[in-house]
């Protein structure tokens, strides 16, 4: 009777288990047999204003474990550690971090080489579960030189990946961490493909079950000419500044180099640790005194109040006595008479001392921050620093201090609390160069008919003729046989300009400034070159301008 019974029990379970559940079970079998694998999108590529390529894509291998399928896990990856020369803990590490499911392939390497995954894949038997799958790599062809512009990708972060997610985002992308590569990410990343396959109890490829393709990323275009990109920052010699060439007409950047700089293409654990500061963008995050740059400030403040004329001079005796105070003229044995042409062109403090009293800091503020300082530019880069105007409330709210006339003279000639970024410099010099219109300036080509930002200018309230004279002496810092930047004088372009020099501290070699545009009539290009500790801006930063203006009018004969 007890056999009977278990006899009767066996077979019911049996006929549960192949009849009733058999189906579940038959599935549930079919679906561990099916692998999950996803296709990533090729990245658009970013080409310069002529179509050289900047960044693109190279093929690279990553190599995976499914850990269902894995006979000895731990085994397998001292093989793998044997192959690709890396250490066994930094693929243990990678697993833990990126399992997710037993069924689902977990990434444990990328940039594999092509050898090193031909290796892998001649010893799959040995090495059941473990895959290799193409992987898109990003390559910035001119590495260092463009940098701070293009930036970097690298795998989305947690924060990333939880405001990203609503917008497709998934875990392990590769994203636009800095730069156009980030400004510009969803138009450049495309949508990653997938496929199911069916594999055998040995983990191959028995069939594709389906299949979505990859959608490739579009390419984006810069306005920079990748010549002229390279010979700036080849010019700066890895010392410390910033440098921007751009139209004076419509804002469109030729080249913005920030100096020293870092190679996207390698690990940025380097350049983190360098006291050098290779990740700070100069051209738009630093910010400095304007120094004697800001004279051209000052100049149309005191013209468009009618506080002096073209005409108006005072004498330089090398000082100017205000209150209990004395304050220099970098000449100590003084310019003598000198009108405004002549104190642009010699960038005489006393004659701008004189002038900014005679107009008022409020006034000067006022024209400050017409030209754009004190605010960000708008440029499609991440990091913009907005600078700072002072004024007498600030001083009064602020320091809990009154201002000074002696205040008024620093602030004339760009010293004091005063600070700019060398793009906003570049700013001014375009609405002066160009008749008094405010541009936006930008890095990025419109896609088609479509602008990708907004490239509305600004005509800024000042007369035309207040604009020539400033003009006028900026071509006498060249042209003149005294102006402070006639070692920028060329034989291929006028140029007019405007020097700028940064007392620092005692012993310390100043800050250079050297800022313009060419031609004088009709200007093509503006530019504004920075030089920490560089020295006068006559000297070291002309050296830089000069060349570069010199490559570009070369270039378009």
């Amino acid at each position: 009777m007890f056999f009977a019974i278990l006899f009767f029990l066996t077979g019911s379970w049996l006929y549960y288990l192949q009849v009733i559940k058999g189906p579940f079970y038959s599935d549930l079998s079919f679906r561990n047999s099916i692998r999950l694998l996803n296709i990533s999108a090729p990245r658009g590529n970013i080409y310069d204003r002529s179509g050289k390529l900047i960044a693109g894509n190279t093929l690279s291998f990553g190599v995976f474990i499914v850990p269902q399928e894995a006979d000895d896990i731990d085994s397998e990856m001292e093989n793998l550690s044997g192959i690709l020369g890396v250490s066994k803990s930094l693929l243990e590490r990678n697993y833990k971090r990126n399992k997710t499911a037993s069924f689902a392939p977990c990434e444990l390497i990328r940039g594999v080489s092509k050898k090193a995954a031909i290796s892998i894949e001649e010893s799959r038997f040995e090495m059941p579960g473990v895959l290799v799958k193409e992987i898109p790599f990003r390559n910035y062809y001119y590495k260092e030189v463009f940098s701070h512009v293009v930036g970097y990708t690298g795998e989305i972060g947690p924060l990333e990946l939880e405001l990203l997610k609503p917008y497709g985002y998934n875990i392990k992308d590769m994203i636009g961490k800095d730069g156009i590569e980030r400004f510009c990410d969803r138009i450049l990343r495309g949508k990653n493909g997938g496929m199911q396959v069916q594999v055998d109890n040995r983990g191959r490829e028995v069939r594709v079950m389906s299949y979505r393709k990859p959608r490739s990323g579009k390419n984006v275009y810069l306005t920079f000419d990748a010549g002229l990109q390279k010979l700036v920052y080849n010019l700066f010699d890895g010392r410390k500044g910033a440098a921007i060439f751009m139209d004076p007409n419509n804002g469109e950047i030729f080249s913005l180099v920030s100096s020293p700089s870092y190679d996207p293409n390698e690990s940025l654990a380097k350049a983190v640790r360098s006291e050098e500061s290779p990740l700070l963008n100069r051209a738009i995050m630093g910010v400095y005194p304007p120094g004697s740059v800001f004279k051209l400030i000052t100049a149309m403040a005191a013209l468009e109040t009618k506080s002096i004329r073209p005409d108006t001079g005072f004498v330089c005796l090398g000082k100017l006595n205000i209150g209990r105070d004395k304050f220099s003229c970098w000449n100590k044995d003084g310019h003598g008479y000198v009108d405004l042409e002549k104190a642009i062109a010699w960038s005489c403090n006393v004659y701008f001392y004189h002038a900014g009293l005679l107009t008022g800091a409020e006034k000067i503020t006022e024209y400050a921050n017409m030209f754009g300082l004190g605010r960000k530019t708008g440029i499609e880069l991440f990091g913009e620093s907005s600078g700072f105007v002072p004024s007498k409330e600030w001083k009064r709210q602020e320091k809990k201090q009154t201002w000074y006339p002696g205040d008024t003279a620093n602030f004339s000639i760009g010293q004091g609390d005063m600070m700019v970024t060398p793009l906003q410099i570049a700013a001014v010099v375009a609405s002066i160069a160009n008749g008094g219109f405010l541009v936006r300036p930008h890095v990025l080509k419109p896609a088609g008919n479509v602008a990708l930002t907004n490239l509305d200018t600004e005509e800024l309230k000042v007369a035309k003729e207040n604009i020539e004279s400033i003009r006028r002496g900026m071509r006498k810092v060249i042209e003149d046989p005294d102006g402070t930047g006639n070692r920028a004088a060329s034989g291929i372009v006028s140029v007019s300009a405007k020097t700028g020099t940064v007392q620092v501290g005692p012993g310390i070699r100043p800050h250079g400034w050297f800022v313009g545009f060419a031609p004088s009539v009709n200007p093509k290009i503006c530019f504004a070159v920075f030089l920490e500790n560089g020295g006068s801006g006559g000297d070291a930063a002309a050296d830089i301008a000069k060349p570069a203006v010199e490559y570009w009018f070369r270039k378009k004969q």
